[in-house]
């Protein structure tokens, strides 16, 4: 939806986050934030990775 804002927080593991292209990894206490309506990824790198994802509506 335009306009939404992802908000990204790693638990445990690692990941691949954000938008297309521009993806980061993240490890365990990083937050990312990242504009909901473009093509993004998540990617867990390694079994057991968790993450708490929050969506900000505008």
């Amino acid at each position: 939806m335009p306009g939404v804002v992802e908000h990204v927080l790693l638990s445990t593991g690692r990941a691949l986050v954000g938008v297309a292209g521009e993806a980061v990894e993240l490890h365990p206490g990083d937050h990312i934030a990242y504009p909901g309506d473009l093509p993004h990824v998540f990617e867990a790198l390694e079994p057991g990775t968790r993450a708490v994802l929050v969506l900000e509506h505008a």
